[in-house]
C-alpha cells in the first residue's frame, strides 16, 4: 500500500507468505483477527456482557495453552500482541473485567522473554502489527468494516511515516559526531526534504473523523493506576531527532523519564545515549552556538530550513490532534507560532483533565514541543546576525 492510499478505505491485502503463527497458535491469532472486532462490537451494542466475552475467550485460550510457552521472540511478539488486543478490549469496563486466565497468560508470555512488553505498547501496536500486515495481510484493529481500514491505516501510517524522520536523524547525527570538513548544506537540505516527506505523510492523519478516531481510541487508554497506553509520543524516531537537533529542557527530561519504559525496545538504548550526548552539549544547536561546527551561510539557511520543516510537523501534529480530541484544548486561546513562541516557558506535561493515550497533557506535550523548536531556531538565526 502507497502512503497516499491510507485512509481512503482501499481493501489493499499484501501478499502472503505463509503463516504467521506456529499451528498451536492458530486459534488464538485467528480469533483476534476474525472475530474480536465483531465481539466488541456486540458487547458495545449490548448484545454480549464482558462476562460472556471473557468466557469465549478463556475457552479459546484453554485450548491454545501450548501456543503460550513459544521459544522464537519473534512468534513470542506476534503472540503477545494477540494477547494485548484481547485485553485491552476489556479497558472501557475497566480493570475488574480482566479474566485472570488472559492475565495469566501474557505472565507467562514475559516470564519466558523478559523483553516482551507485558503492556500494548508502541512497538507492538504499531511496528509489529504493521509488520505482519505486510508479510501476511493481517493487521489486528478493534473495529469491523471501513471503520476497521481507517484503524489498520492509523496503525500502518506510523510504521511508514517513521523511517523519513530516522532518515533525517542519521544524517544530523552523522554531523554532529564526525563533522564534515566542507559545507554542511547538502546533508542539512536532504534531512529537510526527509522532514517535509514525514510532515506530509502525517498531515494524513487529518482525514481522520474525531468519532472513528475515538471509536478505537478507546482501546489504548492507559490502564487505571497501571501502564500508559500505546501513543505516538512514543515514536522514537522523533524523539532522536529533537535530541539530536536541540538540547533537553527541564520539562523534557520529565517527559524522557515518564516515558523511557514504553519507547520500542531497540531504541531504548539510542534515546538514552543521545540523551545524554545532547545534555552534555553534542547537539546541532549547542555546536553552532558554541562554534565547534561551523557554518557558511548556505548551510545555515539548511539548517533553519531543518528547523522550520520539522516545526511544521509539529503544528500539522498539534492541528491534527485539536481536530480529534477538541476537549484536551478547550479554553487554550490561539496556538500559532507566535502565541506559542510568546509563552513565559514550557508547561506542566503531567497535569490536565484530558490525557492523550500516553497519559500526558496532550496540549502541553506538543506545544512545549513546538517552543523548544522555536526557542533554538531564534538562538541560531540571532548569533548568525550578528556574525554578519
Amino acid at each position: 500500500m502507497k502512503q497516499d492510499d491510507l485512509f481512503s478505505g482501499i481493501k489493499d491485502t499484501p501478499a502472503t507468505s505463509g503463516p504467521d503463527a506456529l499451528p498451536q497458535a492458530l486459534r488464538i491469532r485467528e480469533y483476534v483477527l476474525s472475530e474480536l472486532p465483531a465481539d466488541l462490537t456486540a458487547v458495545a451494542r449490548q448484545e454480549m456482557t464482558y462476562a460472556d466475552l471473557a468466557g469465549k475467550q478463556c475457552r479459546i485460550l484453554e485450548t491454545a495453552a501450548d501456543a503460550l510457552p513459544l521459544g522464537d521472540i519473534g512468534e513470542a511478539r506476534v503472540l503477545q500482541l494477540d494477547l494485548l488486543f484481547m485485553l485491552n478490549g476489556y479497558l472501557p469496563a475497566g480493570p475488574e473485567a480482566y479474566p485472570q486466565p488472559l492475565l495469566d497468560a501474557i505472565s507467562v508470555q514475559c516470564a519466558r522473554h523478559p523483553s516482551l512488553d507485558p503492556h500494548m505498547s508502541y512497538e507492538l501496536l504499531i511496528d509489529v502489527n504493521s509488520e505482519q500486515w505486510q508479510l501476511h495481510g493481517h493487521m489486528r484493529v478493534f473495529s469491523e468494516g471501513e471503520l476497521g481500514l481507517l484503524e489498520r491505516d492509523f496503525y500502518l501510517g506510523h510504521h511508514l511515516a517513521e523511517p523519513a524522520v530516522r532518515t533525517a536523524f542519521d544524517l544530523l547525527s552523522s554531523m554532529v559526531s564526525e563533522p564534515a570538513p566542507d559545507s554542511l548544506a547538502p546533508g542539512l537540505e536532504e534531512a529537510s526534504r526527509k522532514l517535509d516527506t514525514f510532515r506530509l505523510d502525517m498531515a494524513r492523519y487529518g482525514k481522520l473523523t474525531k468519532e472513528a478516531f475515538n471509536s478505537f481510541r478507546q482501546y489504548h487508554m492507559g490502564h487505571q493506576d497501571g501502564p500508559r497506553g500505546a501513543s505516538g509520543a512514543f515514536m522514537p524516531g522523533v524523539q532522536l531527532l529533537e535530541l539530536v537537533l536541540v538540547p533537553p529542557t527541564e520539562e523534557y527530561e520529565v517527559y524522557l523519564d515518564q516515558s523511557m519504559p514504553y519507547f520500542p525496545v531497540w531504541s531504548r538504548p539510542l534515546i538514552a545515549e543521545w540523551r545524554g550526548r545532547s545534555a552534555k552539549g553534542d547537539n546541532i544547536t549547542d555546536a553552532v552556538l558554541d562554534g565547534r561546527l561551523k557554518l557558511d551561510q548556505e548551510s545555515v539557511t539548511a539548517l533553519l530550513g531543518v528547523l522550520d520543516k520539522f516545526t511544521d510537523f509539529r503544528m500539522v501534529h498539534l492541528g491534527v490532534t485539536r481536530k480529534l480530541i477538541p476537549e484536551a484544548f478547550e479554553g487554550a486561546g490561539g496556538m500559532t507560532r507566535r502565541t506559542i513562541a510568546a509563552q513565559s516557558g514550557e508547561r506542566n506535561i503531567l497535569t490536565g483533565d484530558n490525557p492523550g493515550t500516553s497519559g500526558f497533557s496532550v496540549r502541553n506535550v506538543l506545544t512545549n514541543a513546538v517552543y523548544r523548536l522555536l526557542a533554538a531556531r531564534k538562538e541560531i538565526e540571532s548569533i548568525h546576525a550578528d556574525a554578519n
